[in-house]
C-alpha cells in the first residue's frame, strides 16, 4: 500500500489565523507519496514524530508504531527545479505517513494524529500555524480553517518530549523524506512545464476559459485537469458549507468545506526567491512587540479581508466573482500594510508589479502563506484570455507554475508498482 496527501496554498488569513481569524486554504495537486519499506531505514523529524504520537496512543509495540518507523516519503513534487516551494510539504508528509502507518484514510483519525505529530516535530502543541496545512492535506479541495480561542495565540506552548520509540530510530539516509529527495538520493527533477491555471467547477484547469491556446508562449504546455477520480483516490469529503471538523481537545480547529467559484481563475506563480515561514513568523512577532498598535492594525485588516473572502465563497454566482476578487485584493493590500508595519520584505516587487498589470483586467495578485517570496497567486475572472495573463505575469518577473486544485485529500491505495 501507499498513501498520498496534497500540498496547499493559503489564500487569505495568513498571520491573522494565529489570532483566530479564518483562513481560506486550497489543496493542490503536488502530493507527498508514502511507502513502507521492508526494514527500518531511518526517518525525518516529522516521520519520527508520527511514530512517537502513535506510540503514545497505542503503545510502542503496536503494529502501527512499527510501521511508522519503516515509512519513507517522496516529496520531490514540492520542488520547483532545485527550490523547495512553500506548499506545506511537511504537513503533506506527516499526513501521508500517518494514513499509511494507521492503515486508514478515515479523515478524523488521521487529522488528530497528524496534527499532534506535526506539533511534536515543530516543538509546539495544538493546531496553530501548521494546522491549516494539515487540514488541507487531510480533506483536500477548498476549506475555511480557523483556530479555537484556546489555541489562538502567537505565543507557542512547549512541545512534547520525544518518546523512546523515535529516539532510538536510525537517522535517515540520504534520499529519505524530510530531505525532499526521492529514494536513491538524486536531486529533484526540474519543473516539466509552467501553465496558466483557472478553475472549472471543483478543480483548477484551463477548460472553459475563453481564448485558451493549446500551448503557452515559448512552447510551455498546459496542465491536465486533475479530477481526483483515479483508481484508489477518495473523492471530496463533505459538501460546500458542511463543517468537516469541530473543535476538540485533540483537533482544536474548525474546518468547513467550500467550493471555489468557476467564474474565478487562479494562476499560481513562483516569485524567484524562497521564503522561510518559521523565520518570518518570528520576525513578525518581534515587530509586534516593538510596535503593537501598527502591527495589530495590519493584522486586523488581514483578518477582515479574509472574512470578506470567506463570505464571498458563499455569495450568489452573479456577485461571487467581483466579491471574491475584491476581497482578495483587500487581503493583498493588508499584507502590504503588514510589511510596512513590520519593516519586513513580505511582498516581493514582482507581486506588486503583477498586481498593477492585472488590475486593468479586473484581477489582482498577492502572496500566499507567510509571503516574503516563494509562491504567489494571480486571481482573475475566468473569462480573461489566458495568454494575456501569462504574458503579464512573466513581464512582471513571475514564473507561472503547473499547479492545480486537488479535491481528493489524503488517500490510501495499493502500490501499482
Amino acid at each position: 500500500m501507499i498513501a498520498t496527501a496534497p500540498g496547499k496554498l493559503i489564500v487569505t488569513g495568513e498571520y491573522a489565523v494565529l489570532d483566530g481569524a479564518p483562513a481560506i486554504v486550497l489543496a493542490v495537486d503536488r502530493r507527498a507519496i508514502a511507502q513502507r519499506n521492508a526494514t527500518p531505514r531511518g526517518s525525518s523529524p516529522f516521520l519520527l514524530a508520527v511514530a512517537d504520537e502513535i506510540a503514545a496512543r497505542r503503545g510502542p509495540s503496536d503494529e502501527a508504531t512499527r510501521a511508522a518507523l519503516e515509512i519513507s516519503v517522496d516529496s520531490t513534487a514540492f520542488y520547483h527545479q532545485l527550490t523547495k516551494l512553500g506548499l506545506g510539504s511537511s504537513a503533506a508528509v506527516t499526513v501521508a505517513a500517518t494514513a499509511l502507518a494507521l492503515g486508514t484514510s478515515e479523515r478524523r483519525e488521521v487529522l488528530e494524529v497528524a496534527l499532534a505529530a506535526h506539533a511534536r516535530a515543530q516543538g509546539t502543541r495544538g493546531a496553530r500555524g501548521s494546522g491549516a496545512d494539515i487540514a488541507a492535506a487531510v480533506y483536500g479541495g477548498t476549506i475555511i480553517f480557523s483556530l479555537t480561542a484556546s489555541t489562538s495565540t502567537t505565543s507557542p506552548s512547549p512541545g512534547a518530549a520525544p518518546s523512546s520509540s523515535a529516539a532510538s530510530a536510525p537517522k535517515a539516509p540520504e534520499g529519505v523524506e524530510g530531505r525532499g529527495r526521492p529514494a536513491g538520493g538524486t536531486q529533484p527533477p526540474p519543473e516539466a512545464s509552467s501553465g496558466l491555471l483557472g478553475p472549472r467547477a471543483r478543480t483548477i484547469s484551463l477548460t472553459g476559459l475563453r481564448g485558451v491556446p493549446s500551448e503557452l508562449p515559448g512552447g510551455l504546455s498546459l496542465p491536465r485537469t486533475r479530477t481526483g477520480t483515479q483508481s484508489g483516490v477518495r473523492g471530496p469529503a463533505g459538501e460546500p458549507g458542511e463543517v468537516l471538523a469541530q473543535p476538540s481537545s485533540e483537533a482544536p480547529c474548525r474546518i468547513e468545506r467550500r467550493r471555489w467559484p468557476s467564474s474565478v481563475a487562479i494562476v499560481p506563480f513562483f516569485t524567484g526567491a524562497a521564503a522561510d515561514t518559521a523565520q518570518l513568523v518570528a520576525q513578525v512577532e518581534a515587530a509586534r512587540e516593538r510596535d503593537r498598535t501598527a502591527v495589530d492594525a495590519a493584522l486586523t485588516a488581514i483578518a477582515e479581508a479574509s472574512r470578506a473572502a470567506c463570505a464571498a465563497l458563499a455569495a450568489p454566482p452573479e456577485i461571487a466573482t467581483l466579491a471574491l476578487i475584491g476581497a482578495i485584493a483587500l487581503a493583498g493590500n493588508a499584507m502590504d500594510r503588514l510589511a510596512v508595519a513590520t519593516q519586513l520584505e513580505l511582498v516581493p516587487g514582482c507581486v506588486r508589479a503583477a498586481r498593477l498589470a492585472l488590475a486593468r483586467l479586473g484581477g489582482t495578485a498577492k502572496t500566499t502563506g507567510a509571503g516574503g517570496g516563494d509562491v504567489g497567486i494571480a486571481v482573475i475572472p475566468a473569462t480573461v484570455d489566458a495568454t494575456v495573463v501569462t504574458r503579464l505575469l512573466i513581464e512582471a518577473g513571475c514564473q507561472p507554475l503547473r499547479i492545480s486544485l486537488d479535491d481528493a485529500g489524503v488517500d490510501l491505495r495499493p502500490d501499482a508498482s
